[in-house]
């Protein structure tokens, strides 16, 4: 079916940027520059190699911008937010893009 075909060719791209986002982020040095980060501090991160592919977990039951709201930036945002702070069930969380802008926009 087609939503295969999509699942897979998605599944494909994010493998190879698991791969590529921590062997770019070790090149530059970024890890030994933020100790503040949880893979410097946390036990389950201590024995991971800063190169290794980052885990990928699939997220369901996704709120969705209303077509052509062009909200995409605010919503991608507001999740990396949730999911660094390791809240990966966001399906009921009702997103004011208007308010989560203009946070962003004063933390700016």
């Amino acid at each position: 079916s087609e939503e295969v075909v999509h699942n897979k060719k998605v599944k494909e791209a994010l493998d190879k940027l698991s791969t590529m986002v921590p062997l770019f982020l070790a090149s530059i040095g970024f890890y030994g520059k933020r100790f503040d980060l949880y893979a410097n501090n946390l036990p389950e991160y201590q024995h991971k190699s800063q190169s290794e592919p980052l885990d990928i977990k699939h997220v369901t039951d996704v709120p969705q911008q209303e077509d052509g709201s062009n909200d995409c930036g605010v919503y991608t945002s507001l999740f990396a937010e949730y999911i660094s702070n390791g809240i990966f069930d966001v399906s009921d969380i009702d997103i004011d893009s208007t308010y989560h802008r203009q946070r962003y926009a004063t933390l700016l």
